[in-house]
């Protein structure tokens, strides 16, 4: 009797509209949770490739600027140290990234992109400049 008394109570709160409407909007938070969730981990991937392919390239570089000399080498030496520091800042910001909230993620991802962007403008400058 008992669970024909709680299979009774859950047919008939699931059957009436306001409950169903309850239901469904928390699927749909579900949903759109697990979609945020999905974007957030893609976006990280991304991001974590690109800065690996850069720090390769910051390292190519710094492996063609070794063989400069004189003066050529100190100016590479100090664009070198600046992407390094710019690299590891956008690495800690990446760090902060994978372990904040989704709101939090959202705030922080134009800042992320901006820095990652200006880190990539940076180290095309720094090549251009060694070819030159």
């Amino acid at each position: 009797m008992n669970r024909l008394s709680l299979l009774l109570a859950v047919v008939l709160l699931t059957s009436l509209p306001g409950c169903r409407q309850e239901a469904a909007s928390a699927q749909q938070k579900n949903g759109e949770h697990a979609t945020v969730s999905q974007q957030m981990d893609s976006y990280q991937e991304k991001a974590e490739a690109r800065l690996r392919e850069l720090k390769r390239n910051i390292d190519e570089l710094n492996t063609k600027a070794s063989k400069q000399g004189g003066e050529a080498r100190k100016q590479f030496d100090r664009q070198i140290a600046d992407l390094d520091r710019q690299r590891a800042t956008v690495q800690k910001q990446l760090d902060k990234l994978k372990t904040s909230s989704q709101q939090a993620w959202r705030d922080m991802k134009p800042n992320l992109e901006a820095a990652m962007k200006n880190l990539e403008a940076a180290y095309q400058h720094a090549a251009a400049d060694l070819k030159k």
